[in-house]
């Protein structure tokens, strides 16, 4: 891999990665400097200063009140002051013990609202859908002059993974059963989009379906 690839991924990916690494070698524990050196390996261009703040950005039971909310990104679990571990939801509890409910429909409304400002952003009117019927999209886009009629869905970030599977399956048959739409979009975060097998995304595609992409950093950005 060239410098130039290493320098696009983001700190906490390579942290993951790090992470990963040490956890596979034996090392169930680590410092945060042995995280640190094993980053470096990497990327040498790296700073101690963004690596050891993104740490605790990436560690579900850190203080820090600017941690990630994306479960891809929340993957270390601190034992004690400056030990770590993988985060294991069977073993250290589930995530919405860390961030907490309130914080993941903050989240999701956030979401949405980025959501409905790119569909506008393309022209659409955008409106949530009142019925509460099984197979209802999240959200109807309508594009009058074109008669478009877009069924949307979006499966949170904040949600632990498996609960994004079990929903993407479920929006899946939803899409192939309700045919009610011209156009159906399916928002998934960007780690699970990496998991969707590509022959998947392209049966999907004969059926109007569109897998689209949430990215999330600082904030969430939809990739239409």
């Amino acid at each position: 891999m060239s410098s130039e690839e290493l320098g696009k991924k983001p700190n906490w990916l390579l942290l993951k990665e790090a992470a990963e690494s040490l956890y596979r070698s034996g090392k169930i524990y680590f410092t945060r400097k042995e995280l640190i050196n094993e980053v470096k390996k990497r990327d040498p261009s790296r700073s101690d200063e963004s690596l050891e703040l993104e740490i605790d950005l990436v560690t579900v039971n850190s203080n820090s009140k600017d941690k990630y909310r994306d479960p891809e990104k929340l993957f270390l679990y601190r034992i004690e002051r400056g030990k770590y571990t993988l985060y294991n939801p069977e073993e250290h509890g589930e995530l919405e013990k860390y961030i907490g409910t309130q914080k993941l429909i903050a989240t999701r409304k956030k979401l949405v609202e980025e959501v409905i400002k790119a569909l506008e952003g393309l022209g659409f009117d955008v409106s949530p859908t009142r019925s509460s019927k099984p197979l209802e999209p999240d959200l109807i886009a309508e594009k009058g002059d074109e008669e478009q009629v877009i069924g949307v869905w979006i499966i949170d970030p904040s949600a632990p993974l498996s609960t994004q599977y079990r929903y993407l399956a479920y929006i899946i048959g939803s899409t192939l059963l309700n045919r009610n739409y011209s156009t159906y979009i399916v928002m998934v975060p960007g780690e699970l989009y990496k998991r969707i097998p590509q022959e998947i995304i392209e049966l999907l595609s004969k059926y109007n379906v569109k897998i689209a992409i949430i990215k999330e950093e600082r904030r969430y950005t939809v990739q239409l």
